[in-house]
């Protein structure tokens, strides 16, 4: 090991020693569960598109829209075309005259026209009508993402209410580097499920809405209504260093968006080992204890970690990999160094 090794090796310990004290050390495979280091989860394999109301081409109508309905009696008297304007709710229904409450919403416009017909028939109505629908008026929300989303900016979504599910779905998803916070901009009723935006002069006195997707199911969020104007900002992982010292190339490796890193790992990011590990086989991993003033030692195996997965620990943002150095080791560096040390000055001779 050079001595710009052995000096970084040093200013590690020492920074290590001077926040918090190292209070006990534990084998890989005997790390307590209030040590360990959670696994990340990739929420981009999460697909919104199951939960949500409003994914629609424009020849679909919607909760919101404000509907023209012509009917043809078909009986060929004065006042056999009827012209009606009516609106589709919230539920998806909409009402006609002598017709009654019908289900429209999800529905094209010859789908609804066949809907119109059935529920006339069947009700006693119109029993040989002719229906054509058009839509006169869609209600559109635009609402604003940013973050770890495939596919930020302004997003504009058909119908009545758009939720959060609405939302991340037309945003293509979440990106691998997501950390699972939502926050939603700006709020002022969660429990009742609505979300309603203010405008930019009431954002500062209104906080966000907070949401965790390690708690909140896409099913919630498909019941968190945005109105429009609002902002949902998916917050991205901060950076995640673990640093690799000792005999072997020393380096931080930051861990990769959406995935978890094992010592072995970490190793192999450094630029693999400097030694085989049947020279070079003992590892010391630092790591600060959540929210304490305090880190633990785990020693590990690198022979033990190729055979078996439980030593092969998984670890935690910031925590320091120690390669250790022994007599083997620091008689090869020395031999090394010296024999480079020799070659140069043979090389200055020649001059």
């Amino acid at each position: 090991m050079d001595e710009r090794c052995r000096q970084s090796l040093c200013l590690c310990l020492l920074l290590l020693s001077a926040t918090g004290c190292v209070q006990t050390q534990y084998l890989a495979n005997e790390v307590p569960r209030q040590f360990a280091a959670r696994p990340i989860r990739n929420y981009a394999t999460v697909d919104f598109t199951p939960y949500a109301r409003n994914i629609a081409d424009n020849n679909t109508i919607q909760p919101g829209d404000q509907l023209s309905v012509k009917l043809d009696t078909g009986t060929h008297a004065e006042d056999s075309e009827l012209d009606w304007s009516v609106s589709v709710d919230e539920t998806g229904e909409t009402s006609l005259p002598n017709i009654g409450a019908i289900q429209l919403a999800g529905l094209t416009r010859s789908q609804a026209e066949k809907q119109i017909v059935t529920a006339s028939q069947q009700r006693d109505v119109f029993l040989t009508p002719t229906v054509e629908v058009s839509v006169r008026e869609s209600e559109e929300r635009t609402v604003y993402v940013r973050g770890a989303v495939k596919e930020p900016g302004p997003i504009v979504v058909r119908g009545a209410s758009v939720t959060v599910a609405d939302v991340l779905a037309r945003a293509g998803g979440l990106t691998s580097d997501a950390s699972g916070n939502i926050s939603v901009s700006q709020g002022e009723s969660v429990s009742s499920g609505i979300i309603r935006a203010v405008g930019s002069s009431e954002s500062a006195a209104t906080p966000a809405v907070q949401v965790s997707l390690a708690n909140t199911s896409p099913e919630e969020l498909a019941r968190l209504n945005v109105t429009d104007g609002a902002v949902v900002n998916v917050e991205a992982t901060p950076p995640r260093p673990i640093k690799v010292v000792g005999v072997i190339q020393n380096q931080v490796v930051e861990v990769p968006s959406g995935l978890n890193v094992r010592l072995l790992d970490a190793l192999t990011l450094a630029g693999g080992q400097t030694y085989s590990n049947w020279i070079s086989d003992k590892v010391t991993i630092i790591r600060r204890v959540p929210n304490r003033d305090e880190t633990i030692r785990i020693k590990a195996s690198i022979r033990r970690a190729k055979n078996d997965d439980a030593e092969n620990l998984l670890l935690a943002p910031y925590d320091i990999v120690s390669v250790e150095e022994n007599l083997v080791t620091f008689t090869l560096s020395t031999l090394s160094g010296l024999f480079g040390a020799g070659v140069s000055a043979a090389q200055i001779g020649a001059f």
